[in-house]
């Protein structure tokens, strides 16, 4: 018999790309985990996940509310896309510990 072939497009973070091939590209396929929890949590697993001394956590400061933002690549290589970022808050409602604003 004659194979068929199919185009599918796929879009990754990347870029968009046309593939021939019969499925889905699984390298195309992205999960992500959303963990809330306190910043002292996230300093720690920051410094773990890039290979820090886990006692540096104690020289970063994060504000309430930020967003940090680790990829995990198929090959365990770890990078930090944001850490502690609040560009999502207007400016009244940044704060760190019982302080308002950036001056703490």
């Amino acid at each position: 018999g004659e194979a068929t072939t199919t185009t599918t497009t796929t879009t990754t973070t990347n870029s968009s790309s046309k593939k021939k091939e019969e499925e889905e590209d699984p390298r195309d396929h992205h999960e992500f985990e959303i963990i809330v929890c306190h910043a002292n949590v996230i300093r720690y697993f920051f410094c773990r996940a890039l290979q820090l001394p886990p006692e540096a956590w104690l020289r970063l400061c994060t504000f309430n509310c930020s967003l940090t933002y680790l990829t995990i690549r198929p090959t365990g290589t770890v990078s930090c896309r944001m850490l502690g970022d609040i560009g999502h808050l207007p400016y009244e409602m940044n704060t760190f510990s019982m302080h308002h604003g950036y001056n703490w």
